[in-house]
């Protein structure tokens, strides 16, 4: 939430911003997007249980325990490992901002960024 909270305050200054209730100290992890398939494989091989989620890459197809979704379609779920891929291009103006917000939001235990270069 920490992370997410510049995102949608640099478009609406004046949102009311939930503080998370979930104080697990992981930090944001960034990288290159073209590490996904090394992200997801790790995190299943590290994982035996939850469900995971690709973000904002229309050209990955979910396998098991991992979604992927547009990001108008994360609202209201969560999942354990949130995987954005380039998410400054989810959109302009307040809608992209929207969208990024949410998305950023719906990891209960990891959020990784991936850009392409």
């Amino acid at each position: 939430m920490a992370e997410a909270e510049p995102v949608i305050r640099a478009v609406l200054p004046d949102a009311n911003v939930p503080v998370s209730i979930r104080r697990g100290g992981v930090p944001v992890v960034r990288g290159s997007a073209a590490d996904l398939d090394t992200v997801l494989d790790d995190w299943l091989a590290a994982h035996a249980e939850g469900m995971a989620c690709v973000i904002g890459d229309p050209a990955f197809r979910g396998r098991s325990r991992v979604r992927s979704l547009a990001p108008e379609l994360a609202k209201g779920l969560e999942f354990d490992l949130v995987v954005l891929v380039d998410p400054q291009g989810f959109g302009e103006g307040v809608e992209g901002a929207v969208d990024r917000y949410v998305a950023m939001t719906r990891a209960t235990g990891r959020l990784v960024i991936l850009t392409s270069p």
